[in-house]
């Protein structure tokens, strides 16, 4: 028994225009969440990032903030690897804000990436979640 080609076809364009819709909405969630996540930056992360290097300074710890486009970085100034960053995931859906983790021991570099807060909207992270992310992550620097 063979299949009717103008019933696959039909199939075909029914599963096209639904791959269609989708990626529309998809497309839209991704704007929505471009606005929430430079939002979320300039009144959030970057006030947090810098509230925590200050406290780090005032301990004697040599930590900067750099702000490239799109994103945050607590920067080790001794242990140049050291890196704290926060970018926007576009690849998960909805996006979400993660932190990327990067430490030098050695001749080993560790990556580690997660979100900022594990099942959290962009537009319900506080300056409190960045600043708790950014503690916990500091942890094995400060020993």
């Amino acid at each position: 028994m063979s299949a009717d080609v103008s019933l696959v076809r039909k199939r075909l364009r029914h599963v096209i225009d639904a791959a269609r819709r989708a990626g529309a909405e998809r497309r839209t969630r991704t704007d929505a969440a471009e606005r929430a996540y430079d939002q979320f930056l300039e009144t959030t992360a970057i006030p947090a990032f810098r509230v925590v290097a200050a406290a780090l300074r005032g301990e004697g710890m040599a930590w900067d903030v750099l702000t490239p486009s799109g994103g945050v970085s607590l920067v080790s100034t001794r242990q140049r690897g050291d890196v704290i960053e926060l970018e926007l995931d576009r690849t998960t859906d909805p996006p979400s804000a993660n932190v990327i983790v990067t430490r030098v021991r050695g001749s080993r570099n560790m990556r580690s990436e997660r979100p900022v807060r594990q099942d959290t909207a962009l537009e319900q992270l506080s300056e409190d979640d960045v600043i708790e992310m950014l503690l916990d992550e500091l942890k094995p620097s400060l020993a």
